[in-house]
């Protein structure tokens, strides 16, 4: 007696083999789109212009007068450094009878003098030099010689004098007496720099 085989039971489910046309769309990336067909003419450009850039001119590189002057030219305008204006101080102490000159703030000389004796006066404050006489002969006082003298107060002066006894202490009718040879140096001194920039000082 033959026996029967049974089928599996139909579970109302059928599955059905994939096509080719599927397969073909599960194996091409989801991401990936077909390449363009259009023609590079139907791309858009950036707008150019067909105007061609100015070209600067040759002055436009070329460096300014001051400029040309200051970098080709060390000895140039703006790179000139004046020096300060040269300073001479003549300082006259009457307390003690002495002269100091400095010249740019070092001292170069320093001398003896003669300045107003009792019932006289040599004024005290600062002044500059108002005028210069190689040879001068006072008016006042018997005509008296006061070589290289520098008037630096209506009648009151440096100069040199011929009493050279006195010199170191009170002597004179107000201006400042000097050994001749020291009158000379000051008098060259103030001359070589200028009256404008020397002070003169008298202290008590």
């Amino acid at each position: 007696m033959a026996t029967a085989t049974s089928a599996p039971p139909a579970t109302g489910l059928r599955v059905a083999a994939p096509s080719d046309a599927a397969l073909a769309t599960i194996a091409a990336p989801p991401a990936m789109s077909p390449p363009s067909t259009a023609t590079p003419g139907a791309l858009s450009a950036p707008a150019m212009s067909t105007t061609p850039p100015a070209v600067p001119s040759p002055a436009a590189f070329a460096t300014p007068p001051a400029q040309a002057i200051a970098i080709g030219n060390p000895a140039g305008p703006l790179e000139e450094v004046l020096p300060p204006p040269p300073d001479v101080r003549v300082e006259i102490s009457l307390s003690k009878q002495r002269m100091r000159v400095m010249v740019e703030g070092v001292e170069r000389h320093a001398w003896p003098v003669s300045t107003a004796r009792k019932g006289y006066r040599t004024p005290l404050g600062s002044y500059r030099p108002e005028r210069m006489h190689k040879r001068y002969f006072s008016r006042k006082y018997d005509n008296a010689p006061m070589p290289y003298s520098i008037f630096f107060h209506k009648g009151w002066a440096i100069h040199g004098t011929n009493d050279l006894r006195r010199l170191g202490r009170p002597a004179s009718h107000g201006c400042v007496r000097l050994h001749p040879s020291n009158a000379k140096a000051l008098f060259a001194i103030v001359g070589q720099y200028g009256r404008a920039n020397t002070r003169i000082v008298v202290v008590r």
